[in-house]
């Protein structure tokens, strides 16, 4: 009953805190894009400012000059000039809508695996501590002493299970020890010990199946928008009839985002899940060895009466 009732707080808390994991950094990532978002405000808004004040008699030199002064060598005004800026936010801002829906998926998707990346490093390190601490006392004879530390611990869980089969044995009546019930007994531990494994190693390995996911689905789902990119090119293409570079390239270039984007999630998704993959083999080997230690040290205690 206690390990239950232990069992379904330590979830409760483990959930509390993906939840909060999520919130601060979906938090920061929406915070982000409004600063993205009201820089790119600011800059057009400067932009219009700039070409409204300019002054009128430039216009009309400009349209006067006519043919011949497409021949003429670019004035000092010309060269001096500042390059209008092509980064990731303008080609985010420029983005179709449905690639710009892809673009926040895959943002969401990343801010996702790093918050299952903090969660499981927080978790796997108290669990790996806390396994540590019951064995050292167990080997030493004296678990007893960890006291409501037991129930903190996988291994110190199995413990327990173990030590109340133990009890229902003795309490039995009986006159001697018959070989067959005390090979039901080990093996009554073994069952009660592997259903107590599994849940911890259950509740170790949440999120796992979306790292998976993220890893094996990301890069598609950035195909998905490069396609649909590249499909808007060649509309550009066929509405302006022409095929120069100048035409292709921001749309091109825009599509591309979008398969960046799909590996940035992706990549990180597929390394965090095949480290905790093997850390999780470890914490099996190292519960299934403990089992047996503590099946044998049953076993043991039975053979000198205690």
């Amino acid at each position: 009953m206690h390990i239950r009732s232990f069992s379904h707080s330590a979830s409760r808390w483990q959930q509390r805190l993906r939840a909060l994991s999520l919130l601060v950094l979906l938090g920061a990532g929406g915070t982000s894009a409004g600063l993205v978002l009201a820089q790119a405000e600011s800059d057009s808004a400067q932009t219009q400012t700039a070409v409204q004040a300019q002054p009128p008699a430039a216009q009309t030199a400009a349209a006067t000059q006519g043919a011949p002064a497409l021949n003429t060598a670019p004035t000092a005004a010309d060269v001096d000039a500042p390059h209008t800026s092509f980064g990731v936010k303008e080609m985010y801002l420029q983005a179709d809508p449905l690639v710009k829906s892809v673009m926040i998926l895959l943002v969401f998707c990343s801010l996702l695996t790093w918050a299952v990346l903090l969660e499981k490093v927080f978790v796997f390190g108290r669990a790996r501590r806390r396994n540590a601490r019951f064995l050292k006392a167990f080997r030493a004879g004296q678990p007893e002493q960890l006291g409501d530390q037991l129930e903190h611990s996988a291994m110190g869980r199995m413990w327990q299970v173990a030590q109340s089969e133990l009890r229902h044995y003795r309490n039995l009546n009986a006159d001697n020890h018959e070989p067959d019930r005390i090979n039901r007994l080990l093996q009554r531990i073994a069952l009660t010990a592997g259903i107590v494994q599994e849940r911890d190693l259950a509740r170790m390995g949440t999120m796992m199946g979306v790292l998976a996911t993220i890893g094996a689905t990301a890069p598609f789902i950035g195909l998905f928008g490069t396609v649909w990119g590249i499909l808007n090119s060649f509309a550009s293409i066929a509405t302006l009839k022409s095929a120069s570079l100048a035409v292709v390239a921001p749309g091109i270039a825009e599509a591309l985002l979008a398969t960046a984007l799909g590996l940035f999630a992706a990549i990180p998704a597929v390394m965090i899940f095949n480290k905790f993959a093997r850390d999780i083999n470890g914490f099996v080997g190292a519960l299934d060895n403990f089992s047996a230690e503590m099946i044998a040290s049953v076993s043991r205690q039975l053979d000198e009466g205690r």
